[in-house]
């Protein structure tokens, strides 16, 4: 997706699977119309009716260059369709709209009176068909992760792990345009993005629009997952990430996760660390990320306390009592049968939406075995006593350091870098102590106090900051560089040297509120 389309090469896409549907049981049943699957739920109500599409499309589907797309798309469906619709003379009724933009799925559900509902419904298969939607359309907010940095190790930078920084994509008519063109690449009928409808009266099962099949089968998107081998990944200390882990999707993870959240939580207490720990779940398609870290700022969560946890609950645990596990199991419910076995149909994959306890004993394994921790003192001999992949910088000979500043007393302020470096893979920014000396005595930089990078081979975006005016370079790691441009113009060959790397061929953010 790098060049910011749609598209899947046919290398790495397969047709939909002839794997059966996930069973629900009593909760819901499975049914086809004009080949689009729906699912029944099985909870009718003649007052309130219920129908929804979900979509094999998400944030981490949305490169850099489309930022802002679906959030923007999401809030002008979520407006469109909660209008006013008549369902009897002079009676109005306002449909109630919910939309779901995560990770690998966006959803749209609408509920209310029926004549409303199918009001709705109807507009928004008018809406695929001649996709126009406004251009002051709010978005939807972003929702915010634990521990981006880690998630771009598995994915790669997308709006996924963009959602904590201030960056906006295109806005006005160009903004407006990539919500348009999402919104005809979702149309069902076209047949490009898997897709599962629901309903709670069987009679709508290929209701209106719907009632035209798609042009094609729809493609099973190719893994989004990386590696799934332990490592150490950077991390600010106040962030209070514990760890992260992997597992194979489904219900058996979902459980586990909770089993990890106890363990951890019982080792940080018996460590008098009274902050709260919270458990952080995304759905990957083909990798179930979950994420641990501290709810609060109460205790400060240094490398010790991670090695601590590493050791009692990775590296040398204690058999998981049954109670635990039995326990855990009463977390799982009907609601998140259902929304587990939305994800697996709209992936077209395989999976177990009834968890059970030898299932979650095999997924702890797995998220034993895939732990990602962050990159401190104390856990960064794990890479040479353990073989964990080490997520840090290139050590790089070559490249000169070019001042921008000829002493302290030129910064602008302690954010500003003092000087550049550029080697063959990597553009670094550095921060000096400096020292007051010689004759006639003038300020040197004596040693570095701390640098940042990115790799120049695999930058992903530039965005600019209209306000201070600088440049913000992200590589495929969500590492960041700053660059304060007037300081760069004012070395000419520093600048011919960062153009040379193609800084204004990247997709361009925008940094500043986000409307």
């Amino acid at each position: 997706m790098s060049d910011g389309g749609y598209g899947i090469s046919p290398a790495s896409a397969s047709t939909a699977p002839s794997t059966p549907p996930p069973d629900l049981g009593d909760v819901g049943s499975w049914t086809s119309a004009a080949g689009h699957d729906w699912l029944v739920l099985a909870d009718p109500d003649p007052e309130q009716l219920l129908l929804a599409a979900y979509f094999d499309y998400g944030l981490v589907d949305e490169p850099p260059a489309r930022l802002d797309a679906a959030a923007r798309l999401c809030g002008a469906l979520r407006a469109e369709l909660q209008r006013p619709i008549e369902v009897g003379v002079g009676e109005v009724s306002v449909p109630e709209v919910a939309v779901e933009l995560e990770p690998s799925m966006l959803g749209l559900r609408i509920r209310g009176r029926r004549a409303a509902v199918l009001g709705a419904w109807a507009h928004l298969g008018e809406l695929f068909t001649r996709p126009d939607l406004p251009a002051n359309a709010p978005l939807l907010p972003r929702q915010i992760n634990a521990w981006d940095r880690d998630l771009a190790t598995h994915a790669g930078v997308s709006a996924m792990n963009l959602a904590d920084m201030p960056i906006h994509g295109p806005d006005g008519e160009a903004g407006r345009l990539l919500s348009c063109e999402l919104l005809a690449h979702l149309d069902p009928r076209r047949g490009a993005v898997r897709h599962v409808f629901i309903t709670n009266d069987p009679a709508l099962v290929g209701v209106g629009w719907t009632a035209d099949p798609p042009a094609a089968a729809p493609p099973v998107r190719p893994p989004v997952y990386l590696d799934r081998r332990p490592a150490l990944v950077l991390c600010p200390p106040d962030d209070g990430v514990v760890l992260s882990a992997t597992a194979t999707p489904g219900a058996d993870a979902y459980v586990a996760g909770f089993v990890m959240q106890s363990l951890i939580a019982g080792m940080l207490d018996r460590m008098d660390m009274q902050a709260r720990l919270g458990y952080e779940f995304i759905t990957l398609r083909d990798a179930f990320y979950c994420c641990f870290a501290l709810n609060t700022n109460d205790g400060r969560l240094g490398g010790r306390e991670v090695m601590a946890v590493h050791d009692a609950v990775v590296a040398h645990p204690q058999p998981v009592p049954d109670p635990l596990i039995e326990w855990a199991l009463t977390a799982y419910g009907p609601s998140a049968a259902v929304d587990d076995a939305l994800r697996l149909r709209t992936s077209g994959r395989a999976g177990n939406v009834q968890p059970t306890a030898n299932g979650v004993r095999r997924a702890l394994a797995e998220i034993r075995a895939s732990v990602h921790l962050p990159l401190r003192d104390q856990t960064e001999p794990l890479a040479e006593q353990a073989g964990y992949l080490l997520w840090k910088h290139i050590d790089e000979p070559g490249g000169d350091v070019i001042l921008l500043h000829d002493g302290p007393q030129h910064r602008r302020d302690a954010d500003h870098p003092d000087a550049i470096k550029l080697t063959a893979h990597q553009i670094q920014a550095h921060q000096f102590n400096w020292v007051y000396r010689g004759l006639p005595r003038r300020w040197h930089p004596d040693h570095s106090a701390g640098f940042r990078w990115v790799d120049s081979t695999r930058l992903v975006m530039a965005c600019y900051d209209p306000s201070d005016q600088y440049l913000e370079l992200i590589d495929d790691r969500l590492r960041t560089v700053s660059l304060y441009w007037d300081e760069v113009v004012a070395h000419p060959q520093l600048r011919t040297e960062l153009e040379r790397h193609g800084i204004w061929r990247l997709p361009r953010g925008t940094f500043g509120s986000i409307q």
